[in-house]
C-alpha cells in the first residue's frame, strides 16, 4: 500500500474512533408535558436538528427563537440541542456523513468549514428567499462570505465601543476641567482618552493603581484590533500580503507599550490580579476599578445585572488623531447548513425564520442589535439595551472594519496575542539609559520599543506570510486534483 494510502487510512481509523466514542446529539422523544401543544402535529411534522453553543440566557433567548418557529407552522419541528465544542463536533459529524440540519458557528469557523467543503453555500437561498445581499449590514455579511460564496448567514452580531463611568467623570470634573477636559463628554481621541485617564488615575501609597483611568489589557480580548484605530490593518486582500508591520500597527504597539512603562508591568500585574470574573460583580469595570474600557453589544446585560444603578455611557471607541471615525471592530455568530444535510428543504424553512421574525427575537433577547440595515420596529421597544444605537451606529460605519478571513487566522491570532505579550513585557535595557535624564531618557526609551516593535512585528509578518502562501499552495493542489 502507498504510503498516501496508509495517511488516508489512518485519518478515517481515527474519525471513526473519535466519531464512535462522542456521544452525539440526539433528538427529543415527545414529552407529553414539554410537547402538549404538540400533541396533533408531533407524527406528521419532520423533525430536523439544530446544533448550538449558547449557555445561560442566550441559550434560553435561542429556545425562544426556535419555540417561535415550531408554534407557528405544522410541517417541520426544530429540535435544539445545545452543545458545546460545536464547531469540533459539527466537523467530525459531516465527516461522518451524519450531520445535523444545521448548526451554530462562530464567523471564525467559516472560512475552515468552507474550505473542507463542509457547509452548504447559501448565495441561491438568498435570493430565493427574497431577503438579498441589500438585507444585510454590509460587515456582517462579509464574516459569511469566503472565496466569492456566502457559507453562512448572521444570527447575534457584535460591535464594540467604548464604556466609560460616569461616577468617574462626575467624581473628577474639576480635575477634568482644570486639565482641559470635558467631564460630561467621552473622550474623542486616543490622544484625549490618555489624558482624560491621568486624571482619573488614582494610586496607593506604594504607586500600585487603586483605580486605572485605561488599561489596555482589561479585559484584553482585543489585541488584534489595535492597530485599525490607527489607521493600520493586517491584510491585504487585493495583494494577499501579511501586513502585521504596517505603520499604524508599529503606532498602536507605541501606545500600548507606553502604558507598560508609564505605571510599570509588575504594579499593573498586581492590579489586575485583583479582577474578578468578567460575568460578576468584581469585574474591573463593573468594580469600579477601571474608568474606561473597550467592551462589546453584550456588556450592559452583565452591568445592570451586577450593579443595576450604576451610571455608565457608551460611545465609539475613540481613533488616533488623524484616523477617519468612528470605526469598530465587527463579529458574529453565524448559522449554517452542513454539507450532508438530510433534510435541506425544511432546514431552509428554519434558516428564513432565523433570519427574519426568529432573528429579532434572538437579538432582542440576547440585548444586541441584529445585523440588517432595518429592523423592525418593535425590536425597540422594551429592548434591554438601551445603549443599542451606538452599535448599531458603528457597525454600520464605512470604516468600521472585520478581522482577516484568510485559512492561517487562527495562528495569525496566536502569533499577535504572543507579540502583544511580549512588547508589553519587555524590559528596556538599562544599560542603554545610562546618563539620560528627563526628556533625553524618554525619547531613548521610545526609540528603543519602537525598534523592539518593529522587529517583533515583522517576524510575524514574514512567519504567518510563509505559512499563508504554503497553505494556499496546498489548497490550489488540492482542488486541481478535484
Amino acid at each position: 500500500m502507498r504510503r498516501v494510502h496508509f495517511g488516508v487510512a489512518a485519518v478515517v481509523v481515527v474519525v471513526f474512533l473519535i466519531g464512535y466514542l462522542e456521544v452525539q446529539p440526539e433528538l427529543e422523544d415527545f414529552d407529553p408535558v414539554r410537547h402538549s401543544e404538540y400533541k396533533d402535529t408531533w407524527q406528521q411534522r419532520l423533525h430536523i436538528s439544530y446544533w448550538e453553543k449558547w449557555g445561560s440566557f442566550e441559550r434560553d433567548a435561542c429556545q425562544a427563537m426556535v419555540d417561535d418557529f415550531n408554534k407557528n407552522q405544522s410541517e417541520v419541528f426544530v429540535h435544539y440541542i445545545n452543545t458545546s465544542e460545536v464547531n469540533r463536533k459539527a466537523m467530525l459529524a459531516i465527516i461522518g456523513n451524519d450531520p445535523p440540519d444545521i448548526v451554530g458557528l462562530w464567523a471564525n469557523d467559516v472560512a475552515p468549514f468552507a474550505e473542507a467543503n463542509a457547509l452548504v453555500p447559501l448565495d441561491d437561498f438568498l435570493e430565493e428567499s427574497g431577503l438579498g445581499r441589500d438585507y444585510y449590514t454590509p460587515n456582517y455579511l462579509k464574516l459569511c462570505e469566503y472565496r466569492g460564496k456566502t457559507y453562512a448567514l448572521p444570527t447575534t452580531p457584535a460591535s464594540v465601543a467604548l464604556f466609560y463611568n460616569k461616577e468617574h467623570f462626575r467624581q473628577k470634573a474639576a480635575e477634568l476641567r482644570a486639565a482641559g477636559l470635558d467631564p460630561d463628554r467621552p473622550p474623542r481621541t486616543i490622544e484625549e482618552l490618555d489624558r482624560y485617564a491621568g486624571v482619573l488615575n488614582e494610586f496607593n501609597e506604594d504607586g500600585t493603581p487603586r483605580v486605572m483611568g485605561f488599561l489596555p489589557t482589561e479585559p484584553g480580548w482585543f489585541n488584534s484590533a489595535w492597530g485599525y484605530y490607527f489607521g493600520g490593518g493586517l491584510y491585504d486582500s487585493e495583494t494577499g500580503k501579511i501586513t502585521a508591520d504596517d505603520p499604524g500597527n508599529i503606532r498602536a504597539f507605541k501606545w500600548l507599550k507606553r502604558y507598560a512603562e508609564a505605571y510599570g508591568r509588575e504594579k499593573l500585574l498586581r492590579f489586575k490580579s485583583g479582577f474578578g470574573n468578567f460575568d460578576s460583580a468584581h469585574n474591573a469595570f463593573i468594580d469600579g476599578k477601571v474608568s474606561m474600557e473597550m467592551q462589546g453589544v453584550w456588556f450592559p446585560n452583565f452591568i445592570r445585572r451586577h450593579r443595576p444603578h450604576m451610571k455608565f455611557g457608551v460611545a465609539p471607541f475613540p481613533c488616533a488623531e488623524g484616523v477617519p471615525a468612528p470605526r469598530s471592530l465587527i463579529d458574529a455568530d453565524v448559522i449554517a447548513i452542513p454539507r450532508g444535510c438530510k433534510h435541506p428543504e425544511a432546514a431552509k424553512k428554519f434558516l428564513l425564520h432565523s433570519q427574519t421574525r426568529g432573528l429579532a427575537i434572538l437579538c432582542r433577547l440576547h440585548g444586541k442589535h441584529m445585523p440588517v440595515k432595518e429592523p423592525p420596529e418593535w425590536l425597540r421597544h422594551g429592548h434591554p439595551n438601551l445603549e443599542l444605537g451606538v452599535f448599531e451606529k458603528v457597525a454600520a460605519a464605512p470604516d468600521s472594519f472585520i478581522l482577516p478571513r484568510i485559512p492561517v487566522w487562527l495562528e495569525y491570532h496566536d502569533q499577535l496575542s504572543k507579540a502583544f505579550d511580549h512588547v508589553w513585557n519587555w524590559p528596556v535595557p538599562e544599560h542603554e539609559l545610562q546618563g539620560l535624564t528627563g526628556r533625553a531618557r524618554q525619547d531613548r526609551i521610545e526609540a528603543l520599543c519602537e525598534a523592539e516593535i518593529r522587529k517583533t512585528l515583522v517576524h510575524v509578518r514574514t512567519d504567518i506570510q510563509a505559512k499563508l502562501d504554503n497553505k494556499l499552495r496546498r489548497l490550489a493542489r488540492r482542488r486541481a486534483a478535484e
